[in-house]
């Protein structure tokens, strides 16, 4: 399943990544996914882009053998002031036995007052703790900022039924010249409910957070909610 892995163009997590980035549910089957949603506010690396935000992720992933897998897939996404973002990403994940890599490539069409189209490069690191706890260590350079974005983050989940699980994920990111912002950028956190319907759809109800550690006046803190519908195939 895509979203667990924290995926660097699954832009509907919201909090640190682009919009899928980014994590629905383990048993669900792998192949075509198509993901939708809505959230109260759309945040970005600890950059507020839109209030309101809905967004659609198409996304397939191929088994190259049986540790490498890659994903490949396309976002868009609306909000308020005529935000837009088109998104196309290229995700290769190495799985070994208590840690897995991945490699990502992505680019950012976006239609936004100061957020500048470009190719997003990346990697990361998720090493499992323990069942049910992963830490994540990341950092990418985004041509579009002409900066560097690094995160540190830890996510936790447990199931509360056959067909439902709860996620909790919380990290800090850090920028160097991106958009102009160097050192800490925000902590964030968010807080998901997952519900099975059966193996091919899922919906998600989150709450989140995001703090700045900065004064930049394109941050400032934020509470949002949303929800993801998502249907395999």
């Amino acid at each position: 399943m895509v979203l667990p892995r924290t995926l660097s163009a699954a832009v509907l997590a919201v909090v640190a990544a682009p919009p899928l980035h980014g994590q629905i549910a383990d048993d669900l089957p792998l192949g075509l996914e198509v993901v939708t949603g809505y959230r109260s506010e759309y945040i970005y690396r600890g950059f507020k882009l839109a209030d309101k935000a809905l967004d659609v992720q198409v996304e397939a992933e191929v088994a190259l053998a049986d540790d490498w897998v890659l994903s490949l897939g396309g976002w868009y996404g609306t909000g308020d002031d005529d935000f837009r973002e088109t998104s196309g990403y290229l995700d290769l994940d190495y799985l070994a036995e208590g840690y897995s890599l991945t490699f990502s490539a992505s680019y950012h069409d976006y239609t936004h007052a100061f957020f500048q189209s470009g190719l997003d490069l990346g990697a990361a690191i998720t090493w499992e703790l323990t069942k049910d706890l992963d830490l994540t260590v990341g950092g990418y350079y985004d041509t579009g900022a002409e900066g560097f974005y690094g995160k540190v983050e830890a996510a936790w989940s447990h199931t509360i039924s056959d067909d439902s699980f709860v996620r909790v994920l919380g990290g800090i990111g850090a920028l160097s010249e991106y958009y102009d912002r160097d050192g800490l950028g925000d902590l964030y956190t968010r807080v998901a409910y997952t519900y099975t319907f059966n193996p091919r759809v899922a919906v998600t109800p989150f709450v989140g957070s995001s703090i700045a550690l900065d004064s930049d006046p394109r941050a400032g803190d934020s509470l949002f909610a949303g929800v993801w519908f998502e249907v395999n195939f």
